[in-house]
């Protein structure tokens, strides 16, 4: 199991953790981000059952422009463009309360997902194909899913079905 600390700051590690609790141990890692210099945000599960769903939440989370397009190109756009509307920081930051429900009406769309969580940890240190702008200093960009104990299998499995992989992380309190 990894130290949240460590998982959330490093560079290197893989770029999605479980975090196997209650929702309110997700909303807990909220209340250390300060201390890490990590700009985060808590998106519901439970309100992203679907691909526009997981649009207005992130929307909403993150306070998207008012420009945003609502199409997986515009989503990409402003996970790439952080920085410009909610603030520079050493690292980001998305946590996914009650995240079994996930795209759980478009359980397909759930590689997207994946996919999309990986290109932007990718930008956000300058690596690969999403690249990330001249003189970007490299900074984590990490995902944290909450899940009960019950339902912790289930959403690893579905996790590595859509082509990820989860890294064990410890509660905040621990």
């Amino acid at each position: 199991m990894t130290d949240l600390h460590t998982f959330v700051t490093a560079p290197s590690l893989p770029v999605a953790g479980l975090l196997v609790g209650e929702p309110a141990d997700a909303d807990a890692v909220g209340y250390l981000l300060p201390r890490w210099s990590t700009v985060g945000r808590s998106v519901r599960g439970t309100k992203m059952r679907t691909v526009p769903a997981v649009f207005d939440e992130f929307a909403a989370a993150f306070q998207f422009p008012y420009y945003f397009g609502e199409n997986k190109d515009a989503f990409d756009e402003c996970m790439r463009d952080l920085d410009e509307f909610v603030g520079a920081a050493d690292g980001y930051l998305v946590v996914v309360r009650d995240a079994p429900a996930l795209l759980s009406a478009e359980p397909d769309e759930l590689s997207w997902f994946v996919d999309a969580m990986a290109f932007y940890a990718d930008h956000w240190r300058g690596i690969g194909p999403a690249g990330g702008a001249a003189g970007q200093v490299p900074r984590p960009f990490r995902v944290v899913l909450q899940a009960t104990a019950q339902e912790s299998g289930e959403l690893t499995a579905r996790w590595s079905r859509a082509g990820g992989t989860l890294t064990p992380v410890t509660s905040p309190g621990a």
